[in-house]
């Protein structure tokens, strides 16, 4: 079973409603069935800005996940195929500060699978009013996966990519006694955790958009 992460956060804040409504603008990644499924009446009430930056982000989060085994890989959503959603009972609240979970087993979730290069992927995605966030795995287990979401209050990507590894590094110094981890980003854009100058084999995430900085990180099944 190929180890790996993926996830992916929307700021619901910083997009543009009417230009996400307009099937000019999300035909080119929603598919014909896709857009079928707004019609399971769990999912009829969504706004239609949730529902196309929640497939968004769940096409977002399987293209990391693959990315990092297969560096050449090109996005395409329209080609990551979201073949069922089921719903959250309910919309998750934002806080004021950072979120962070093992899993998602306290979290009330969009649970999705997807299925692309023959192969299926299973999401999980919180909806709040502020932020749709989302976490990919190629099992439709996430008991060994930490991921969080964090508040920031500078949208410049320079800041944006300090403040996420700044975020991560933290939670990921709960499992090393070393002080010198580090984030390294490969050529092809995929983000691998260094302790000094060695590379880990813990697969690692990072995703930041508008005001909010996510991070995910798989250790190893037991």
């Amino acid at each position: 079973m190929t180890i790996s992460a993926g996830n992916d956060i929307v700021d619901l804040q910083s997009i543009d409603t009417a230009r996400t409504s307009d099937p000019r603008f999300y035909s080119k990644f929603i598919t014909g069935p896709e857009t079928g499924l707004r019609s399971l009446s769990q999912l009829a009430d969504m706004p239609t800005e949730h529902f196309v930056w929640l497939l968004w982000s769940v096409k977002e989060s399987v293209y990391k996940f693959e990315q990092r085994h297969n560096p050449g890989l090109v996005f395409s959503p329209s080609k990551i195929i979201v073949e069922h959603i089921t719903p959250a009972l309910n919309m998750a609240h934002a806080t004021n500060g950072p979120i962070e979970g093992k899993g998602f087993d306290e979290q009330p979730c969009y649970k999705s699978t997807m299925a692309f290069n023959q192969h299926t992927f299973y999401s999980r995605s919180i909806i709040t009013n502020r932020y749709i966030v989302t976490v990919v795995n190629n099992r439709d287990h996430f008991e060994n996966m930490y991921w969080g979401v964090k508040p920031i209050d500078n949208s410049s990507p320079a800041y944006q990519s300090i403040l996420v590894r700044e975020f991560i590094i933290k939670k990921l110094g709960a499992f090393f006694e070393s002080n010198q981890l580090n984030i390294i980003k490969t050529p092809s854009g995929c983000p691998i955790l260094h302790d000094g100058l060695a590379e880990t084999t813990i697969p690692v995430s990072l995703a930041h958009h508008g005001q909010y900085v996510a991070y995910a990180f798989h250790l190893a099944d037991a």
